[in-house]
């Protein structure tokens, strides 16, 4: 039987600081105008900055647009290291309810379907989720069914925090044996809003965070680098058709949403979300609005490639002549807007190390990590595009953004093992730059 969190008192320290931060409402709003689109997003962001300052991070603060910052400085003699940002965001996906979340814990996870708690109706299956069968005799990590969990991305967060006490607490114990503690670079931590909406960098002033290289943790599973994202954009079209009443319309109407479903429907079924997989990139109709004299329809464009891009968008630009050409009495408007480019170039042009260190510290743990590519986008992204270079490294959970999301405590306790090499190793083996930033 699944048990609330707070009724088993030996959980891993990552583990219960995780589920705290679960319990925060922070879902984000695709819809607002402000930023963040939610305030609630900076309950949470108040409560990491009171615990980074107690860790010691004096500097700790979060600005009017709701980024946390703190910086753990380099220990003497790494004064000449790279600075290091480690980012993570405090908002939750609007996909599914994040209020009121309760995180159980599944104890020695058996195999087989998973019930929730409050949702007696809802069922994790290995049938539908095979990673399960990865984690049998680990201890799952669920809300109680009425919820997602958040462990995107609070996990990433917990993760953070957690290494700053774990480096807290051993430097000031290396000091007081008169011992240098371990070489590390300066650690700059970066708590973003509104990821899930896509605006998580939005505001975000680069020169003042002061990072030379970046890492998000936000990606999903575990031993895992993910390196290179979609290249993507969004096609708007819109149809002004001609309006009348329907019993008198023979040769005068034109039905605008007619027109639109013409489009879609010609959309290639085997290039959508639902068909495609790895590196294979899609074209996703994902609204459709308004009346027969005028409608909307977004559609989303997404490919790791330069030509299979450019190949969607010539597609969707033909569609959009021929809509022209079978609907003469139609306005067929069409507008194609980029959002963000595959991430791998602009990290190889700035930085490359950043992937290099980062699978150097997985082999320091005996492991060889996936580099995975990320079907969707990150913060990682938009920063590596604005010149800091951000590969997303894994935190343990799957099946963002519903109600069946899940980690286990195996898997946090492994993220935080992993960012904790990833720290040493830039440590070890980055060479000094240039004297330290003021």
């Amino acid at each position: 039987m699944p048990v609330p969190y707070d009724d088993l008192p030996d959980l891993p320290p990552v583990v219960r600081r995780f589920c705290r931060y679960a319990e925060v409402w922070t879902t984000s709003d695709p819809d607002a105008t402000t930023f963040p689109s939610t305030e609630r997003q900076k309950d949470l962001s108040r409560i990491l900055v009171d615990e980074l300052r107690a860790l010691g991070a004096a500097d700790a603060e979060m600005d009017a647009w709701g980024y946390v910052t703190a910086t753990l400085p380099a220990p003497p003699g790494s004064e000449g290291l790279p600075v290091v940002a480690l980012v993570a965001h405090v908002d939750t996906s609007p996909d599914a309810p994040g209020q009121g979340v309760r995180p159980h814990v599944h104890e020695a996870y058996a195999g087989g379907a998973v019930a929730f708690p409050g949702a007696p109706d809802l069922v994790l299956d290995p049938e539908r989720q095979p990673a399960l069968r990865e984690h049998v005799g680990e201890d799952l990590l669920t809300s109680d069914g009425t919820t997602l969990l958040g462990s995107d991305d609070k996990a990433g967060v917990a993760v953070i925090v957690q290494l700053a006490a774990d480096l807290a607490r051993a430097e000031e114990d290396a000091r007081r044996r008169g011992e240098r503690p371990a070489p590390r670079p300066t650690i700059r931590v970066l708590f973003t809003p509104d990821e899930e909406v896509g605006r998580g960098t939005e505001k975000l002033d680069l020169d003042r965070l002061g990072a030379d290289v970046a890492y998000t943790l936000d990606g999903s599973g575990v031993d895992r680098l993910n390196v290179e994202t979609f290249n993507a954009a969004e096609a708007r079209l819109v149809v002004e058709g001609v309006g009348v009443h329907p019993g008198y319309a023979k040769g005068v109407l034109v039905n605008a949403l007619r027109v639109a479903a013409e489009f879609v429907a010609a959309l290639p079924r085997d290039e959508a979300p639902e068909t495609t997989e790895g590196r294979e990139g899609y074209l996703h109709p994902h609204t459709l609005s308004g009346t027969a004299e005028r409608a909307e329809l977004r559609v989303l464009l997404r490919d790791f490639t330069d030509d299979g891009m450019e190949a969607k968008r010539r597609l969707v630009r033909d569609l959009a002549d021929r809509a022209r050409r079978d609907w003469p009495g139609a306005t067929v408007g069409l507008e194609i807007r980029e959002s963000y480019r595959n991430m791998l170039s602009y990290i190889e042009e700035t930085d490359r190390r950043v992937i290099d260190l980062a699978l150097a510290a997985g082999r320091s743990l005996g492991v060889e990590l996936e580099l995975e590519p990320v079907r969707g986008g990150t913060d990682g992204a938009r920063l590596s595009e604005r010149g800091l270079p951000t590969p997303n490294v894994f935190t343990g959970g799957y099946d963002f953004h519903s109600r069946f999301e899940w980690n286990t405590v195996q898997n946090l306790e492994r993220a935080l093992a992993y960012t904790h090499a990833l720290v040493q190793t830039w440590g070890r083996e980055a060479a000094p730059t240039a004297p330290p930033r003021p």
